[in-house]
């Protein structure tokens, strides 16, 4: 079903009079195998204000020399561990994502999605949960709150110093792809975007047709056209976009990644690897920085 786009703007439409009411504090980078501070970079925790009174967390790793600089919003997928899945080196990897293109010239920010890492409640807010559709109404709402956290996010990049307002970008993987499309459709302040394993596929996996919730059919369709990226793609056309899917993908699925592609607007550049879900080839999300930093002017 097509979706008249002043009701999507509406119903993702937020004050941005909003006060952040930000926080900061200092959050060193250390390299793990010298547990020193990495040279070069500085790192801030931060808090603002974002809708419906909800706190937004996220890191801040940039260069520690003066800006202003490009800054990239890096988005996770659905991990417990939120932001930390970019932000926090472990042994296989010394030196995560946001510390990686932080040393190339970005500032790097890192957020927790509505119910994901820090922000993560007691009831598993948000989440999807097996045989249970009737909770897609909590699902659509954290959808809806992520998109406009990430509206949030830019608001507060343009209070910062460090942070050029006209060289924002975007990077998402999975869950950050399905947050990142309607965010970039919708936010024109983003400049360019990276879009890792997304994909299209019924609302929330289930097939309520012949189940206990059968009367749930025509609300997850209606979720779905609401919520679902293949709704937003076509309204990318202002934003240059890196798209990647893997051909083995066995939880978006190939048919998932394919549809997702087709539905962008141009322009776009369309990548394929030979993998899972989980095994994006680091040379490929390096095509990506260079990508962001090559639009963004990094």
């Amino acid at each position: 079903m097509a979706i008249d786009e002043a009701l999507l703007r509406h119903l993702y439409a937020y004050d941005r009079t909003l006060p952040l009411v930000s926080t900061s504090e200092m959050d060193p980078a250390t390299d793990p195998r010298t547990r020193q501070p990495i040279p070069g970079l500085r790192r801030e925790r931060v808090t603002f204000t974002s809708t419906h009174d909800e706190r937004v967390l996220a890191t801040l790793t940039m260069p520690a020399e003066d800006g202003p600089f490009p800054a990239v919003i890096m988005q996770h997928g659905s991990t417990p561990s939120g932001r930390h899945q970019m932000t926090t080196p472990t042994p296989a990897l010394a030196q995560p994502l946001s510390v990686q293109w932080a040393l190339t010239g970005f500032v790097a920010v890192t957020v927790d999605a509505y119910g994901f890492g820090s922000r993560e409640g007691a009831d598993n807010r948000g989440r999807l949960t097996p045989n249970r559709p009737d909770l897609m109404y909590r699902t659509r709402d954290a959808r809806i709150q992520g998109v406009q956290d990430l509206m949030r996010t830019v608001d507060y990049l343009a209070t910062r110093p460090e942070v050029r307002a006209d060289a924002i970008g975007y990077h998402g993987v999975s869950m950050g792809c399905r947050l990142g499309v309607p965010f970039i459709a919708l936010d024109h302040r983003v400049k360019a975007a990276s879009l890792f394993v997304g994909g299209s596929a019924p609302y929330s996996r289930f097939v309520v047709e012949g189940t206990p919730f059968a009367d749930l059919a025509e609300e997850e369709q209606r979720i779905f056209d609401l919520t679902d990226p293949i709704t937003f793609a076509p309204l990318t056309a202002h934003i240059p976009k890196f798209i990647a899917n893997g051909l083995k993908d066995t939880l978006v699925t190939l048919e998932g990644g394919q549809r997702l592609q087709a539905a962008f607007a141009e322009p776009k550049a369309l990548h394929w690897f030979d993998g899972n879900h989980g095994d994006s080839p680091a040379s490929l999300v390096e095509q990506a920085r260079a990508f962001l930093a090559q639009h963004l002017g990094g």
